[in-house]
């Protein structure tokens, strides 16, 4: 008899992360409504093998015993959807949690592969708990191990080079003003982080870019307005300790508590309570913003993922606290590519994580890349271009009012080299999502979510 079997809880913790904009809010809205609606409708996800073998008995929503975290808004996001015309759900600001209880039949008893019947088989409980929070905060990580003179040169070096260059300049012009000997005062510490973290959010904005520390500047959720946050890197830190009462002193001393008293916190409570995770990721945005966003990309990735601590669930796991055993890395907006295309995006997405999953697997954990559209809002079209019969989507573009036919070009299956970016790639629409019925539950149109589902829960509800 498998001892792990006999000590596995009855819980499971999935985290969903991703940069700003890869589709947290959509993918766990889909997941939840759809896992709802697959208890009485097993078509709507049809490779969870639990729901097509018709063993998922119930599925509902349940009130969070951890107060202290915020609930996901799953009625508010069900109600964009549903509205008319149909919305996107606002974006993930903070850490949120949503619970369900799935009961289930087993498909067998203690592993020795015996079916259970509906009429006589036990009912086993899996509760399922969710944790949704910006990937912003995983690119803090490095920092717990950097000083902040090294931290200060790392982002002037980075700031010095592409397009960054142009976009931090008012921000070092003051700094230029402002020494890091200079005498500080609170509006100047305050004026230094304004530009700096303006200098971020355009840097995401304006050039795509990922790598940009610390995240939460970008994604403050409850520190909003928060004093702790006022600081920025500073040149000349690295040469002289900054005296008492300077104004690098005052950034210094704000970087170590924002350590201290933000980042680690949240790391400990990250690490203990994950088994599975998925990583969302918007490989199109990047190829669309050009060669440099989509290296920045790849390197804000591979921070994310110096995050997570991998191991196979076993008896050691269960005592000494969850360790993931299951990571998925999952490409985005798979919708907007016809269907060939998708697995071009599955290969690029896996080519691009390469690292990270031999990582995961040399730690005995199983990691897997995909193509994912959380909430499909296109249809599989051909056209015609110079003659060329060619496959594309329709779709209706967000506040248009004809659906179009859209061809996305080719998209690369591993990193493309420096000859294959021009000024862009291609030009992505944001398509309308579809007006789902919220009243009658009907699900959520989608594109591998079951498998995606299948890989991340199928032995717990095994």
């Amino acid at each position: 008899m498998d001892l792990t079997g006999l000590l596995r809880d009855r819980s499971l913790r999935l985290a969903v992360t991703g940069l700003s904009g890869s589709g947290k809010t959509a993918f766990i809205t889909s997941l939840v409504a759809n896992l709802i609606g697959a208890a009485g409708h097993p078509g709507r996800l049809p490779f969870l093998r639990a729901a097509a073998e018709s063993r998922l008995v119930e599925v509902r929503a349940q009130t969070s015993p951890h107060p202290e975290v915020l609930p996901f808004p799953l009625d508010g996001t069900v109600a964009a959807l549903a509205a008319d015309p149909p919305q996107w759900p606002s974006s993930t600001t903070d850490l949120r949690r949503v619970d369900l209880s799935v009961r289930y039949i087993p498909a067998s008893f203690f592993g020795f592969g015996r079916p259970l019947g509906r009429a006589g088989a036990g009912i086993a409980e899996l509760n399922l708990e969710i944790l949704d929070y910006p990937g912003e905060w995983l690119l803090d990580l490095p920092l717990l191990e950097q000083s902040y003179a090294d931290w200060s040169r790392g982002v002037l070096e980075l700031a010095a080079s592409g397009a960054r260059a142009s976009l931090a300049h008012d921000w070092l012009e003051f700094l230029a003003g402002h020494p890091a000997r200079s005498r500080s005062d609170a509006m100047t510490a305050r004026r230094a982080h304004e530009l700096y973290r303006r200098f971020l959010e355009t840097a995401r904005m304006q050039e795509g870019l990922s790598l940009l520390q610390p995240g939460r500047f970008l994604n403050p959720g409850r520190l909003t307005g928060d004093p702790l946050l006022e600081f920025c890197p500073m040149p000349g830190v690295a040469e002289v300790r900054p005296s008492p009462g300077s104004l690098a002193a005052v950034m210094e001393s704000r970087f170590d508590a924002y350590k201290r008293g933000v980042i680690r916190p949240f790391f400990s409570q990250l690490a203990r309570r994950v088994d599975r995770q998925i990583v969302l990721v918007d490989v199109l945005r990047a190829l669309n913003a050009g060669e440099e966003a989509f290296t920045d990309q790849a390197r804000a990735l591979e921070t994310i993922l110096q995050a997570f601590r991998f191991g196979r669930r076993g008896l050691l796991r269960w005592l000494f606290g969850a360790r993931i055993d299951r990571i998925l890395f999952a490409a985005t907006k798979a919708d907007h590519l016809p269907a060939l295309q998708r697995d071009h995006l599955e290969s690029l997405i896996a080519d691009m994580v390469a690292v990270p999953r031999l990582r995961a697997e040399r730690a005995h954990a199983t990691a897997v890349a995909t193509a994912l559209a959380s909430i499909r809002c296109t249809e599989d079209g051909t056209d015609t271009i110079d003659g060329r019969r060619v496959d594309v989507v329709i779709g209706l573009p967000q506040g248009g009012q004809r659906r179009i036919r859209f061809f996305p070009g080719i998209v690369p299956m591993a990193k493309p080299p420096t000859g294959f970016w021009g000024e862009r790639f291609t030009e992505f629409p944001v398509f309308q999502p579809p007006r789902i019925d919220a009243a009658a539950a009907n699900g959520i149109p989608h594109v591998n979510l079951d498998k995606v589902l299948d890989f991340l829960f199928a032995d717990a509800l095994s």
